[in-house]
């Protein structure tokens, strides 16, 4: 699944999170998925606050 969306994201990690529960995916797969959705969060967030700085309103296609 192409990630373009924060929904997209989110479905990404619900769909991890069930495949965890199931047996279909291990605890470190699960980690490093969760680890990466942290960093795009992070960078977003980052990028938020960097235009809340300058005073500018963030326009973030990935939030839409």
């Amino acid at each position: 699944m192409e990630i373009k969306k924060v929904k997209d994201l989110r479905s990404v990690l619900v769909d991890q999170i069930n495949k965890l529960r199931r047996g279909d995916a291990t605890p470190a797969q699960t980690n490093a998925v969760t680890n990466a959705t942290g960093k795009i969060i992070s960078t977003l967030r980052m990028e938020i606050e960097y235009a809340a700085l300058v005073k500018k309103t963030p326009s973030i296609d990935f939030l839409k």
